[in-house]
């Protein structure tokens, strides 16, 4: 817990605290059968097994919200509290306490709120659903559900804003934006249980709906290992690149890691992000169909030579373009090298002609280029890389995406990895050289002519 920033630290406190006091409250004003509420713990605890990491790594869901949702109509507002709370606290995670306390404190504000709602709308019937009468008990569900979200959604990513230095806005943009409308849909299976539970099925009303939750949380859960299957796609491929070719090494992940430092601060969607990091480290996966004593000529290359390498961005476009999960990153890895002067390659595309994702790319492979060490040369240091890109901003690079790099720099530091291979050594012993290296001449030959339920994970 030492290790957030004091805002969030304090933040964080509060919660918990909260979390205290309407536990004491809910403990004293429970006058449901202990025997119901730990029925009902129970559930929530096998809802809230195996939590899906989102796409925004520090935010996670889980098939909870109906459990949540059925306890506020069974039991009411105060003593739903317990059961979701302790079971919060009790799923099995590696989390820190302090994260633990935390879920367990949101977890049951959110369910107080979302209880308070609904008794506070006509219609919701008494305690136990008893006397609510359809349609009218619609109304009152549906606005505990959104209040639910509401809190949830504001409680974690008030804390995920504090702690990562991202505004409220694009935590909840996202990493949020794209679950609410289900999460809200997928609450109602909570109304089923409280019908069934209330209308005579007793406590089996539950186990009756368990199950297309579990092959829900399955589905979500399928969906992760997909996204693994499709890390270690992409992490083969650029190893394949880097046994060819010595000077990508490490160089794939440190453009991904700009480029996405760059599309967050132009606000784009966690989705685009994944898809345009997948571009970022896949942008010089065509030089597998380059031949290898090209890469690894010493020396300068002829014009003939040059040109076999100025096809590695349509080489890398013809590789991948059949491979479905990369979608807009194929045209990212095949316009990498184009200028918004229109004098780059492979089609001379300019301006916004040129897709976004290559936009991005071409800035951070140059700043990348810039600042790592190489056999032939050492690095330049971050403001002399910038400098340099300001001042090809509007011929070679897009503006907006070098100043984006620039904000996002400063904020965040860039720290290239220079590893002890990368010792700087006299010229003329040269044994290989980059030729794609776009730090070599700026404006000469090497493709710049100037002719990136929820719980706190």
């Amino acid at each position: 817990m030492r290790s957030l920033p004091r805002s969030a630290f304090a933040y964080v406190g509060v919660v918990i605290l909260a979390g205290v006091g309407i536990t004491t409250v809910a403990a004293a004003r429970a006058s449901v059968p202990w025997v119901e509420l730990g029925f009902l713990a129970a559930l929530y605890w096998i809802g809230g097994c195996g939590r899906i990491t989102t796409k925004l790594r520090s935010l996670s869901i889980s098939a909870t919200f109906p459990i949540a949702l059925a306890a506020i109509l069974l039991v009411g507002a105060w003593p739903a509290v317990l059961p979701c709370l302790f079971a919060t606290f009790l799923a099995p995670s590696r989390t820190a306490w302090f994260k633990r306390l935390f879920n367990s404190a949101q977890v049951g504000l959110s369910v107080l709120g979302a209880g308070l709602v609904y008794q506070a709308i006509p219609g919701s019937g008494a305690i136990g659903f008893t006397g609510a009468t359809f349609p009218n008990v619609l109304m009152p569900v549906a606005a505990a559900g959104f209040a639910y979200c509401v809190v949830n959604y504001l409680l974690v990513g008030l804390v995920v804003s504090l702690t990562t230095q991202i505004s409220l806005v694009l935590v909840w943009w996202r990493g949020m934006s794209e679950t609410a409308v289900s999460n809200l849909g997928y609450g109602l299976l909570g109304l089923v249980i409280a019908v069934l539970w209330s209308g005579g099925v007793g406590p089996i009303a539950p186990l009756l709906v368990l199950a297309p939750i579990l092959i829900a949380r399955w589905a979500f859960q399928q969906y992760g290992e997909q996204h693994k299957a499709y890390e270690a796609t992409v992490a083969s491929l650029i190893r394949a690149v880097e046994t060819k070719d010595f000077y990508t090494r490490g160089h794939s992940e440190r453009v991904a890691q700009a480029s996405v430092l760059i599309a967050e601060q132009l606000g784009m969607r966690e989705d685009r992000l994944e898809m345009l990091r997948y571009a970022g480290m896949l942008h010089d996966v065509g030089k597998l169909g380059v031949p290898t004593k090209l890469l690894q000529k010493t020396g300068p290359l002829d014009d003939a030579e040059f040109a076999a390498i100025k096809l590695h961005p349509s080489r890398g476009f013809e590789m991948i373009n059949g491979i479905s999960f990369l979608d807009e990153a194929v045209l990212g890895v095949k316009h990498h090298h184009e200028r918004v002067d229109g004098l780059g390659y492979p089609d001379g595309l300019s301006g916004h002609d040129i897709p976004e994702f290559a936009r991005v790319i071409a800035v951070a492979d140059a700043f990348d280029s810039m600042t790592s060490t190489r056999s032939y040369r050492s690095a330049r240091t971050v403001d002399a890389a910038v400098a340099e890109l300001r001042r090809w901003a509007g011929t070679q690079f897009d503006a907006a995406m070098v100043e984006a790099l620039i904000v996002a720099v400063e904020q965040h530091g860039w720290q290239p990895r220079v590893d002890a291979t990368d010792e700087v050594v006299d010229p003329a012993a040269l044994v290989f050289v980059d030729h794609d290296d776009p730090s070599s001449d700026l404006a000469g030959a090497f493709g710049y002519q100037s002719s990136l339920q929820t719980k706190v994970s």
